[in-house]
């Protein structure tokens, strides 16, 4: 009798599948299969499409007894695991599906895990209840794979997978954080209408067809930061409903987020924009920030709503690009714009339409040029101040008498003649109240403030008028106390001695008299009588030097108002 021990395809309890050691967990009680390549495996581990049969019968059995560890696996077609309960740990790690795989309707009670498989056909997870954690860590889907309706009650993890066909997620809920990380989506990506109740991580990943996030919510924080967008990207009508960042993204193609919500911080800087963005009708509920974004194309903020801080500083806009209100919303809300040292290639492309603006947020660029149809400028200057002074700008005045006089002029050339004089008064003005503040500066003269009393730098008819007016009534008054020439006849016998003396010094006109003689020296007439004593003289002089000149600042200021 043969001594030799059996060798190992005769006896299955003592077979070791040639798979890797961490997957013969999944082998259980399967014994040799085939060989391939020289390999031995069993069953679940042959990777050979031609053991369909002896395949289902492992998997029943494997299912029958509630054991769902199923790594390394090599499933092939035929395979459904539809509408099942999987009520233990389900292991699918480094599994390869090699035919269109269904899973649609299976509740996953105890955690899932996919990391590292591979889903070489299409694959149909529509509807699945994730009850714990999925792991998806690294998959590859070779074909379209659909997650539509599918429900992550925990943490969904898909970090670093790659979907090389469509990749379908529309209104799937999750319920804990969403980890798409560094994912490659080579075909369109849909989530529309997804639900993200965790924080939802997009960061660095690479969208190479359309991108859609229409409708979809997102509860917690949304992290799209170094994402690239090589198709269309959709976030319109999305909410956002705590911090959103897209930093250094880019978009290649169009970025529609138009009628998205922003509850909290909307972080797009260092972001670029490669075709037309629309941030159309959007809220920013938060601070905005733009600074140092990049668009190559379009640029529309049409209706758009900004209740925080918007920072478009150091910005690139080489297009048009559009701020447009309505006459039911002439305003972004209660904003601080931030426009400092941005750069418009095309300046004459940028419009501001419908709406209310203020002049510091065009501190530090040239606004010359741009198109203004419809705005007003409503301000209070030292709110204007203030402003600065909180957004640290050096030098607030100057900065912003500088602002004020381009948008003068840009408003002179497009013959909006009353908000050139407003803008042309404030900037003026900023340079007096920096007078003010630090009466250091040695270029101040005085007759900045005589410029301003007089006729508020030529731009105020009121003023002017009250002015001119105080001279008149000053002068009228100032003729009742100095004396005049009288011309009177030789004098007779009975003329008192006083009449000879008021002769040779002259006499005060009547009050009756002092406002017309006035009106005629200020109209340069020369009246009748001539001034006697010195002080009269100079009063005349002073008058038909100074009412005339404040007579032309009074004309000044209505041409202004009125000038065609």
């Amino acid at each position: 009798m043969s001594t030799q021990e059996p060798s190992k395809e005769s006896t299955p309890n003592s077979f070791v599948c040639d798979c890797e050691e961490d997957m013969r967990y999944a082998c259980a009680s399967e014994g040799f299969y085939k060989k391939k390549e020289g390999k031995r495996y069993c069953v679940l581990h042959y990777p050979g499409g031609e053991k369909v049969e002896a395949f289902r019968t492992a998997l029943n059995n494997k299912l029958a007894s509630k054991d769902y560890n199923f790594n390394g696996v090599w499933f092939p077609k035929g395979v459904s695991f539809k509408e099942l309960h999987l009520d233990g740990s389900a292991n699918f790690i480094s599994a390869s599906f090699n035919e269109d795989i269904d899973f649609s309707g299976v509740e996953f009670k105890i955690r899932a895990l996919f990391k590292n498989a591979s889903f070489n056909a299409g694959v149909n997870f529509s509807r699945v209840i994730f009850f714990a954690g999925a792991d998806f860590r690294s998959a590859s889907f070779s074909k379209d794979t659909d997650f539509a309706s599918a429900s992550f009650r925990a943490e969904a993890n898909f970090g670093a997978a790659i979907f090389s066909g469509n990749a379908g997620f529309s209104s799937a809920i999750f319920g804990g954080n969403a980890d798409f990380g560094s994912s490659i989506f080579s075909g369109n990506a849909d989530f529309r209408d997804a639900n993200f109740n965790g924080n939802a991580n997009f960061s660095s990943a690479n969208f190479s067809m359309d991108a859609g996030f229409i409708f979809s919510i997102f509860s917690a924080d949304a992290f799209f930061h170094s994402a690239s967008f090589s198709g269309n990207a959709g976030f319109g009508s999305a909410s956002f409903n705590k911090d959103a960042s897209f930093s250094s993204a880019s978009f290649n193609k169009d970025a529609d987020f138009s009628s998205a919500s922003f509850s909290a911080v909307a972080d797009f800087s260092s972001a670029s924009f490669n075709k037309d963005a629309s941030f159309s009708r959007v809220s920013f509920n938060k601070d905005a920030s733009f600074s140092s974004a990049s668009f190559s194309a379009d640029a529309y903020f049409i209706y758009a709503s900004f209740s925080a801080f918007a920072d478009f500083s150091y910005a690139t806009f080489k297009d048009y690009f559009y701020f447009d209100g309505g006459p039911k919303k002439r305003t972004f809300g209660d904003q601080q714009l931030n426009f400092q040292f941005t750069h418009f290639e095309k300046p004459d492309r940028v419009s501001f339409h419908t709406l209310d603006l203020k002049p510091h947020w065009f501190v530090n660029v040239d606004s010359r040029k741009f198109v203004f149809i419809h705005v007003e400028f409503s301000f209070d200057l030292n709110e204007e101040l203030k402003n600065l002074n909180n957004a640290n700008v050096s030098a607030p005045h100057r900065l912003l008498a500088i602002a004020c006089r381009q948008l003068a002029v840009n408003a002179e050339e497009n013959h909006r003649y009353r908000q050139a004089a407003n803008l042309r008064y404030a900037s003026m003005d900023a340079q007096r109240l920096e007078w003010l503040q630090d009466r250091k500066i040695k270029e101040f003269q005085f007759l900045h403030w005589l410029y301003w009393i007089a006729s508020g730098y030529g731009e105020r008819i009121n003023r002017a008028v009250v002015a001119l007016v105080m001279l008149w009534l000053l002068f009228a008054l100032s003729y009742k106390v100095v004396g005049f020439e009288h011309k009177t006849s030789k004098p007779s016998g009975n003329q008192s001695a006083i009449s000879a003396q008021e002769d040779e010094v002259g006499k005060p006109l009547p009050f009756k008299k002092v406002f017309t003689y006035s009106l005629g020296v200020m109209s340069l007439q020369k009246p009748d009588p001539k001034p006697v004593t010195i002080a009269a003289q100079t009063l005349v002089i002073f008058e038909t030097i100074l009412c005339p000149i404040q007579a032309a600042l009074l004309a000044l200021a209505i041409r202004r108002k009125f000038m065609r």
